[in-house]
């Protein structure tokens, strides 16, 4: 008897939870892994790269934060500018153009049947003023120690990233799908997005990185420039020719930017690593340090290694009380730090110079302050990154509370001053 009753009422909740099922599906996102680039004028344009599930027809609706949280709306849309199908994952590119500096914007993706949460991120300012960024690589491996990292960029907030390759171990859908969702951490608990300007390490395939972060050419090396002559990012390829067509570029553009007050360089392998088992980069020191040198390289961030290391500065010489090709100058070297530590087995610091300021081995990312006086860097622990506050935004130097940083004998703060500018070459 009960067992007709409910035969009789088969429908109901199976129709219920149809019903629940359609509407869940509609307002979860069918799209994931994003990250916000910057690969051209970071002032005024920004890229915003997707996977895609499924779904047709994405678009990204975006607008001034200000704007969109005021009126509930996203007066602009971009379709997507570039596909890519990558191991496995379809990227999706929208490069947004004709933005304000240092302004917030928020974006949301939509395609035919579903819609990403809500994103911010900032534009680079516009002018010469203050800001930070953040600098590592060799995230492979260790995943727990590759989210702690994530995490303290989310904390610091800091105006970009520049990453210096050995993302991944070996270059696998698996292993790239769960980097960029890992990369999810680096987002804010308020939707807030960190830009990364993205480099090559030996343990990315050739394609990888254009392919996933659109970079501006295949080769990618690049340079973005800050605030009108402020600052310049060289993002180059240890992993191709030094000299060559990349060695031609970095030259010519070094010396057509002679005025720019900060010179800053990331790339991958070191030229004299601090690890024993590494190669000495000979040829790659014959084709970039006396151009670093002679135009005004300011701050140079290397990885590869699995070290912490931080130096006093340097010029290229072969004069007597060189090590390795370079000689400690206070008043006009060259910084150097690295060497990865963002998630990668870590290794012995073991081959220290007469130049080293201070080396160590432990899980770090580098936090770097630029001001119109000087720049000055922390290396900030992320093992414990979970008891740390985030940064005040309104103290936006200040180390926030349980945060930890590196702190040697050589001291805590590395400054980073103004080089001389090179004096003109006799006709």
């Amino acid at each position: 008897m009960m067992l007709t009753r409910f035969q009789n009422k088969p429908m109901k909740i199976p129709l219920i939870f149809i019903l629940f099922i359609s509407l869940t599906v509609n307002l979860f996102a069918k799209t994931d892994k994003y990250r916000v680039i910057w690969n051209s004028s970071p002032e005024s344009c920004a890229t915003i790269g997707w996977c895609k599930i499924d779904g047709l027809g994405a678009k990204v609706h975006y607008g001034e934060a200000e704007i969109v949280n005021q009126e509930n709306i996203y007066p602009l849309q971009k379709e997507v500018d570039r596909k890519t199908f990558h191991l496995d994952l379809k990227s999706r590119f929208a490069r947004l153009e004709g933005l304000k500096p240092d302004t917030v914007y928020a974006f949301i993706i939509k395609d035919s049947n579903s819609e990403s949460k809500k994103f911010t991120f900032k534009t680079a300012i516009g002018d010469p003023g203050k800001f930070s960024f953040v600098a590592g690589g060799d995230s492979r491996n260790n995943r727990e120690a590759r989210k702690n990292a994530n995490r303290a960029v989310s904390k610091i907030r800091p105006m970009f990233v520049c990453f210096g390759g050995d993302m991944i171990s070996t270059p696998t859908t698996k292993n790239w799908s769960q980097w960029l969702d890992d990369w999810q951490l680096t987002t804010g608990k308020d939707g807030r997005m960190v830009p990364i300007i993205a480099a090559r390490g030996n343990h990315e395939g050739a394609w990888d990185v254009h392919r996933l972060f659109d970079t501006p050419r295949p080769e990618d090396y690049y340079a973005l420039d800050f605030g009108k002559k402020f600052m310049r990012v060289y993002t180059l390829n240890s992993c191709i020719v030094r000299a060559g067509a990349q060695g031609e570029w970095i030259t010519k553009d070094l010396s057509e930017n002679k005025d720019v007050k900060w010179k800053i360089a990331h790339y991958h392998h070191p030229f004299r690593p601090h690890h024993k088992g590494k190669k000495e980069q000979d040829t790659q020191y014959k084709a970039w340090a006396n151009n670093f040198y002679k135009y005004g390289m300011n701050l140079v961030i290397e990885c590869d290694s699995h070290v912490v290391k931080r130096t006093w500065p340097v010029r290229p010489s072969n004069d007597p009380g060189n090590d390795q090709g370079f000689i400690r100058d206070d008043k006009n070297g060259i910084t150097f730090i690295g060497e990865g530590c963002w998630g990668a087995p870590l290794r012995s610091n073991d081959d220290d110079k007469k130049w080293t300021r201070a080396s160590a081995s432990f899980n770090q990312v580098n936090w770097i302050c630029v001001t119109p006086e000087k720049l000055f860097v922390r290396s900030v622990k992320v093992d414990n990154i979970a008891k740390a506050k985030s940064i005040d935004p309104t103290k936006p130097f200040e180390l926030p509370e349980g945060m930890e940083t590196w702190k040697p004998e050589t001291g805590e703060v590395v400054d980073v001053f103004p080089r001389k500018k090179s004096k003109p070459e006799k006709p």
